[in-house]
């Protein structure tokens, strides 16, 4: 029988001289070990599914832009709304700051006309007093 570590000094140049030796080892190991061709193989599939991959990637990510898109656009509709109602907000405010001074401004006209019809009509009964007292006079001396 061969000793191992004899077996394993003459191996490399029994594969690089002897043919047949070679193809017995490669035999043997070609149940275990990958050739060049699997290892091609291999790659051809992983680059496929790389491939598929990257395809699938590129289409939710056309999604994803599409749909981010769209929710801007959506958004931009709702800032604009709101821009609006802001500025008919601050119109109205407007308004109600001119309607408060309009009716204050009438508040203040209507007191004034409530003093003068007061004073109106103090004013007639006083006149009318004095009306009186004038007639009053004029009977009595007849």
């Amino acid at each position: 029988m061969i000793d191992k570590n004899e077996l394993l000094k003459l191996l490399p140049k029994l594969i690089r001289e002897d043919d047949e030796i070679k193809g017995a080892i490669i035999t043997a190991l070609s149940g275990v070990v990958s050739t060049k061709e699997d290892i091609a193989r291999l790659i051809e599939h992983s680059n496929r599914r790389f491939e598929e991959i990257n395809k699938r990637f590129e289409e939710a990510s056309k999604e994803s832009n599409k749909r981010f898109e769209e929710s801007s656009k959506r958004f931009e509709e709702i800032d604009k709304r709101f821009e609006e109602a802001s500025k008919e907000r601050n119109d109205i405010k407007e308004s109600m700051i001119v309607l408060r001074e309009t009716v204050g401004e009438v508040l203040h006209e209507v007191g004034s006309v409530k003093q003068d019809v007061e004073t109106l009509k103090l004013d007639v009964k006083n006149g009318n007093k004095e009306i009186l007292d004038y007639l009053r006079d004029q009977f009595e001396q007849d």
